[in-house]
């Protein structure tokens, strides 16, 4: 189980999730004080922001994490059903890009919430920072192609040996 490559990479995309899950993702800053973030399941703002946080949090990242770390993790352990394990990564993909997409779109709602709360003419307006780990589901998303692929030429492997014999 654990010599084959693609285990490797679904541990990682695994591990990864979940570190990605635990931290905070993205922040906004005017000058250099930190006055809103938002971590997979929260939204937290300070000062004149605090309206904000009223609002429904991002509760969505993490549950897309959470069943992405989970799909992984039954993944590698359905080393010998080659095509389930294939579906099952496919679906984590799949997951991992709708992720993508939503981080984005909570990023600008939130960025531009934050806009509308400064007061007019003030020359300093929220500047949004994308912490590192928000990272890790991109690099998630090529380490599933990676594990497809091994996936894929172990399968390959399999049915040849089956037609010599």
């Amino acid at each position: 189980m654990i010599q084959r490559i693609q285990t490797v990479y679904l541990g990682l995309v695994a591990i990864l999730s979940f570190v990605c899950l635990v931290t905070r993702i993205g922040e906004w800053t005017v000058g250099d004080a930190v006055v809103a973030g938002f971590s997979n399941f929260t939204f937290s703002a300070d000062g004149a922001f605090k309206a904000l946080d009223a609002t429904s949090g991002p509760w969505c990242l993490g549950i897309l994490l959470i069943v992405v770390v989970f799909l992984s993790v039954v993944s590698i352990m359905l080393f010998r059903k080659r095509m389930r394990q294939l579906r099952l990564t496919i679906l984590s993909t799949i997951l991992l890009v709708g992720y993508v997409a939503t981080y984005i779109m909570f990023a600008l709602y939130y960025h531009w919430n934050l806009e509308s709360l400064v007061e007019e003419g003030s020359q300093l307006l929220p500047v949004f920072h994308m912490k590192f780990m928000a990272a890790f589901p991109v690099i998630n998303i090529i380490l599933n192609c990676l594990a497809i692929q091994g996936i894929r030429k172990d399968e390959a492997l399999v049915r040849s040996l089956d037609r010599i014999r």
